[in-house]
């Protein structure tokens, strides 16, 4: 039984580096590296010869900027450890909830997925340097150019859109050193 609860772990995890390598459009061989593994031990991995560390976890997770569950479900479980903010939030919403009757609780449904779609447009707007540099290189002299930068993608380093006076005020510095050039 624990042999085959360990198979089906290994194949969740397999299926889950493999949707997110390919969501990143990048090879085996490509991840391996990013994260500080042999391409044939991650290999091993997708081909369920082995399960990765929770070490190794937390590496895949960190570089594909998702949650250590959304790569190994049981990760909880497996390292013991409780998210009890996140569950106490979660049970205390799902206790609310069942009180409910039908219509409150599509209400609730409905109030989530719009937070969610919310959520989601904000997460669009993040630019992540890694990639877009992999995408393009962006030459200085277009920064000052509001026809060739979408300002509005641009984010201060804890994640939050930059303000309008923020926005001019680096076009001003890069318009400066431009010229001091």
């Amino acid at each position: 039984m624990k042999k085959e609860i360990n198979k089906q772990r290994m194949q969740a995890i397999s299926s889950n580096i493999t949707k997110y390598r390919k969501e990143r459009g990048i090879t085996q061989k490509e991840l391996a590296e990013n994260i500080g593994i042999t391409p044939s031990t991650l290999s091993d991995y997708i081909n369920l010869r082995s399960a990765p560390s929770f070490g190794v976890i937390q590496k895949l997770a960190d570089f594909f900027g998702v949650q250590k569950t959304d790569i190994d479900s049981e990760y909880q479980l497996m390292n013991n450890i409780k998210s009890t903010s996140q569950s106490s939030v979660l049970s205390k919403i799902n206790q609310i909830s069942s009180e409910l009757g039908k219509s409150r609780q599509e209400k609730v449904l409905n109030f989530a997925k719009n937070e969610k779609k919310e959520q989601d447009e904000e997460d669009k707007k993040i630019v992540h340097l890694k990639d877009e540099q992999q995408k393009q290189s962006i030459d200085l002299a277009d920064l000052v150019d509001d026809s060739k930068v979408d300002w509005d993608k641009w984010v201060s380093f804890d994640g939050r859109p930059l303000t309008d006076e923020v926005k001019e005020a680096m076009k001003q510095l890069l318009g400066k050193r431009l010229e001091d050039k």
